[in-house]
């Protein structure tokens, strides 16, 4: 029973460790739970509290971006496959949709922050903080995560180009030894 749920889970991770988008997969976790974290704290306040509306919508951000981040990382496993996914997946052009609304969601946040209007209704004292916490990781998130985007694709066609030579290198040997 207990081999039935952790081989699977197991194999999940190991490919995602493996994957060239690790590095892109470890940034979207790390900067995306603690504002989903944050979101749940303020959400028996949504209905009263501006500040606990935006943090409940930034919890489906959130989980956009990981959800995306483990697509990437489970997807991919060569150069072309990589392009392949993010030219023409329609899943990934759904998510680059997401982060382009994620990120103005981001700005309607620091307006709100600024203004004061994240503090308008019931709200817990903490609302500020939650808020500010959260607005921190998601630009840290679109600073860090795009960098760590384009250090995965850099790797991947590295590995790509890397296999490519190899493959090269076989056929060359198998050609040598039937010519």
């Amino acid at each position: 029973m207990c081999s039935a749920v952790s081989k699977p889970l197991c194999e999940g991770i190991k490919t995602i460790c493996t994957s060239h988008f690790c590095i892109y997969t470890t940034l979207a976790l790390g900067l995306n739970i603690p504002p989903v974290i944050f979101g749940f704290e303020s959400l028996a306040y949504s209905s009263t509290c501006k500040g606990s509306l935006w943090l409940g919508i930034n919890i489906l951000f959130c989980v956009a971006h990981i959800v995306a981040a483990f697509y990437l990382a489970t997807k991919t496993t060569s150069w072309n496959e990589t392009m392949q996914t993010l030219c023409y997946d329609p899943w990934i052009a759904a998510y680059i949709l997401t982060c382009i609304a994620s990120f103005v969601w981001l700005g309607i946040g620091m307006s709100w922050a600024v203004s004061g209007e994240m503090l308008n209704g019931n709200c817990p004292g903490n609302i500020q903080s939650l808020s500010n916490n959260s607005m921190y990781c998601g630009y840290a998130f679109f600073a860090l995560g795009c960098s760590a985007l384009f250090i995965s694709m850099a790797i991947s066609m590295c590995m790509g180009r890397r296999e490519s030579n190899q493959q090269q290198q076989q056929q060359q040997q198998q050609n040598s030894t039937t010519g």
